[in-house]
């Protein structure tokens, strides 16, 4: 998850799965399984811990550091 907390702080906005997929191959060569991504941050959301979703499969920061 720290890998996903890195690219939404560094896109200094929500991004769709699919592009934070994209980012964690690109960036830090890391393959994640959509499925099992999504299940694990709809779980931060859910505990309100770290995420919030904005969309259908759009997730943020819930907090970004100032």
């Amino acid at each position: 998850m720290d890998i996903v907390y890195d690219i939404l702080l560094a896109a200094k906005g929500p991004l769709h799965i699919t592009d934070i997929i994209q980012h964690a191959k690109k960036d830090y060569r890391r393959p994640l399984r959509r499925e099992s991504l999504v299940s694990a941050l709809t779980k931060k959301v859910l505990d309100h811990n770290t995420f919030t979703r904005t969309a259908p499969n759009t997730f943020d920061l819930l907090k970004r550091p100032s």
